[in-house]
């Protein structure tokens, strides 16, 4: 039987969040998506503002007297501005778990906000935070307050935060949920010769896959989904032929499907960080989920053109050819650079069809000559753009959000 997790994404776009204040004061440069925002009644303009990739993991209690549990996923940049909108919106008060993918910026800069929950006992006494040891000795080395209270001056008005060191390989139980942890690289580091650089992604009860920083999933991470997935294959039973007959029921597994996938996408072209949308359409049809979402966009690129690519691609798959791609071809060719992020070759406008047709032939290029059952079926995925605020939930009646249902 499968729990209900329900996942608030706090944020869904890249490190710098969206708006960009270069666009914002740019009325002849400044792109459409980001100025799209400066109309506070336009809710679709709305859906362009974006803050640093963060969800909340909401544990739905199994009985009716038992509370939810409230697992926190990243605390960066932008988490007091989210948390300040959705705690209220949404019911939530205490925090019963921080898990952290990696040490950037826009993972663990909020850290320090989390005082408004924990000074003199406000909501909460204190709030454990989940980490891999590299992360927790560099929060150490940039906030050694942190981790050490010793450290803390002034006042003292620091977080009690609980910290808990978990291996990069090996699932754990937390607030009733299975966690496996998936060491994916997000970009490099630029040694001789280059290091990838580490960050996780999350698997949830099986359910719901969350890879907010990738540039790249190794095969072995790849293995390690099957493992996890079988692990949850439950035994189904079907009678022979329809009818029963004198050999009886027989017992069969059946391979859980995933649930949700919520997945990395900066933008059309690869990035040395970040997906580009042809590995994330290439992942999505691997991982072959019930329902996929893209987050981590940059600006340049709106919720609407980003949907109208995703309903389009969904009536009309693209073809593959059958030569291997090359670096050059992942990205489509443009008369106009700015047709990759808008569709129009003026920043302020946009031309929704053109940038639909420039991914399209991205996801082409990257996914030309692959091996159909290493990507889950032509065609077979069913994948939209996440926004600020969206909920989307698992759970044994299937998959669903308050976004596109």
């Amino acid at each position: 039987m499968q729990s209900q997790l329900d996942l608030l994404l706090l944020g869904t776009g890249t490190s710098s969040s969206i708006p960009s204040v270069a666009c914002l004061t740019d009325e002849t440069k400044g792109c459409w998506c980001c100025r799209s925002t400066l109309n506070k009644t336009d809710a679709e303009g709305q859906k362009n503002a974006r803050r640093n990739t963060s969800a909340v993991l909401r544990v739905k209690p199994s009985q009716p007297d038992a509370q939810e549990k409230v697992i926190l996923i990243d605390c960066g940049k932008t988490f007091f501005s989210a948390a300040v909108e959705h705690w209220p919106k949404a019911g939530l008060r205490e925090i019963d778990a921080v898990i952290l993918t990696h040490a950037h910026a826009d993972a663990i800069l909020g850290l320090d906000d989390l005082r408004g929950w924990t000074l003199r006992g406000a909501i909460q006494k204190s709030i454990p935070i989940y980490c891999t040891q590299e992360t927790f000795n560099e929060v150490s080395k940039a906030f050694g307050y942190l981790t050490n209270t010793g450290s803390a001056t002034g006042g003292g008005d620091i977080p009690a935060l609980t910290w808990h060191i978990f291996p990069p390989d090996e699932s754990f139980e937390l607030c009733g949920v299975r966690v496996t942890p998936l060491a994916v690289h997000h970009g490099k580091f630029f040694t001789t010769p280059p290091s990838p650089y580490p960050c996780l992604g999350f698997l949830f009860n099986a359910q719901i896959l969350y890879l907010s920083d990738v540039s790249y999933i190794p095969e072995t991470v790849w293995a390690q989904l099957d493992a996890e997935l079988a692990l949850a294959r439950r035994p189904v039973v079907r009678q022979q032929n329809g009818t029963n007959n004198t050999n009886g029921d027989v017992a069969k597994k059946e391979k859980p499907r995933l649930q949700a996938l919520v997945i990395d996408c900066l933008r059309i072209e690869p990035f040395t960080s970040h997906f580009g949308i042809g590995q994330a359409v290439q992942a999505a049809r691997r991982l072959h989920a019930q329902k996929s979402y893209l987050i981590g966009f940059g600006h340049r690129t709106s919720h609407a053109a980003w949907r109208h690519f995703c309903e389009l691609m969904s009536t009309s798959p693209p073809t593959r050819t059958s030569h291997p791609v090359t670096a050059s071809e992942s990205i489509p060719s443009a008369p106009y650079m700015w047709e990759l992020y808008n569709g129009h070759p003026d920043p302020t406008k946009e031309d929704r069809d053109v940038f639909a047709q420039r991914a399209l032939q991205a996801v082409e290029a990257w996914e030309a000559g692959a091996d159909a059952s290493e990507k889950g079926g032509e065609g077979d995925v069913r994948i939209r753009p996440a926004r600020d605020g969206m909920t989307i939930r698992t759970g044994p009646n299937g998959v669903d959000d308050d976004e596109y249902n």
